[in-house]
């Protein structure tokens, strides 16, 4: 299961899921909503940045800093692995819109499952 953030349109902000090609959104009324990839007219990148993976720069840190003091834990932080995100901007079928964030593999694996 992949953890993707709503950002902003018709779902609310915060956390949701994505897996096996349905989204599990939450909404209003405390009930998760659930919209199958095949829901969607369009899914566009709007945004690919690389980010450091902040939990295994955090502990890569305090490992090098335990270890060799200071310069371990710089060296630590800048040996942490990066991942890609992707911004993404969905419309459905029906006309409601998605602003969310997301790891590069979970796109890509989306994108070969939106219908053509």
């Amino acid at each position: 299961m992949a953890t993707i953030s709503v950002l902003a349109g018709d779902f609310l902000p915060g956390d949701a899921n994505y897996q096996s090609g349905v989204f599990t959104l939450q909404s209003l009324l405390g009930r998760p909503v659930r919209i199958p990839v095949a829901s969607f007219e369009t899914l566009e990148a709007a945004c690919v940045e690389s980010v450091k993976n902040t939990r295994d720069a955090i502990g890569l840190g305090i490992a090098g800093a335990v270890l060799l003091g200071p310069i371990g834990a710089v060296a630590g932080y800048l040996i942490a692995g990066e991942e890609t995100e992707v911004t993404v901007i969905a419309t459905l079928k029906d006309g409601k819109k998605l602003l969310a964030v997301l790891k590069d593999d979970t796109f890509q694996e989306i994108t070969a499952r939106m219908p053509d």
